[in-house]
């Protein structure tokens, strides 16, 4: 983690030399400073046109007004934008997951409106790189998983958007029947793989039976029967045997593989719980 302070320090007494850039890891600039001063000095001592002297003579005094500048700037800049620009992995891991910050919210805001500036001039891949960097900041943002199936979608790239419209509902999408009429998505509403999505509830897999119970698992109490007494002791019930490993079966195939992993990462974002997963998993294993 680098330090500001110290960074203005290095800029202040010894910039001449580039060592501030040595110590942001901006390597180069660092060598180009450190040759720049020192090729003036010597070119100042043995170039007999008193011209050349008083140029390289401002050479050398802009060389080292310059990194007292820096320095200044560098103690004047906020902590946060300091670190944005020079020591990004500081600010890794200080937000929850989907929870952005005051500072981040503003860059959001600053990044989908400029995404929505490309996307309204046909810019698709620009839009989505807008679009792309504010969910990196902020991956709880509804709107901005929504303006992202949109711009996948007018490219044709309609498993991204698929995605990121399930991702969009799945944070609380504002509104969520503009994905039945918004115009960027008619295209895409043709398609096979939408009706799918949309019988699923707006997800690529139907996961509407994890907590719909089947009528067979329903048990019909009568009102003689009396209601589990939760103070009681939980029964304790033999673990069930674990399933026959079939050696001759053949291994799964890719839909099965892509479905086992499609539930792997809902139960990664927190989407199903660990029960959940396991009985979706066990029913696509058979």
């Amino acid at each position: 983690m680098l330090n500001k302070t110290l960074a203005g320090f290095f800029a202040m007494f010894l910039g001449v030399f580039g060592v501030h850039r040595f110590y942001l890891g901006q390597w180069f600039r660092g060598v180009l400073q450190f040759a720049g001063f020192f090729g003036a000095i010597f070119c100042a001592a043995t170039v007999g046109d008193s011209d050349a002297e008083v140029f390289f003579g401002l050479v050398i005094a802009v060389m080292s007004i310059a990194p007292v500048i820096t320095a200044i700037v560098f103690w004047a800049t906020p902590e946060k934008k300091w670190q944005k620009k020079y020591d990004k992995d500081a600010l890794e891991g200080e937000q929850p997951l989907g929870i952005a910050s005051p500072y981040s919210q503003r860059d959001t805001k600053a990044l989908k409106a400029e995404g929505i500036r490309y996307y309204r001039t046909g810019d698709y891949d620009l839009a989505i790189e807008a679009f792309s960097e504010a969910a990196d900041i902020d991956l709880g943002d509804a709107g901005t998983h929504f303006n992202l199936a949109c711009s996948f979608a007018q490219l044709g790239q309609y498993g991204e958007a698929l995605r990121h419209l399930e991702l969009s509902v799945t944070f609380g999408l504002p509104k969520p029947e503009r994905i039945e009429k918004h115009p960027a998505l008619a295209a895409l509403r043709k398609h096979a793989s939408y009706r799918s999505f949309r019988a699923n509830n707006f997800r690529r897999l139907n996961l509407l039976d994890l907590t719909e119970p089947k009528a067979s698992d329903t048990k019909i109490v009568g009102e003689a029967e009396t209601i589990e007494d939760f103070n009681a002791p939980p029964r304790q019930t033999p673990p069930k045997a674990a399933p026959a490993l079939d050696l001759n079966a053949p291994p799964p195939g890719p839909d099965l593989l892509e479905q086992i992993t499609r539930l792997r990462e809902l139960h990664d974002a927190g989407v199903l719980t660990q029960q959940e997963y396991q009985k979706q998993k066990e029913k696509l294993m058979g």
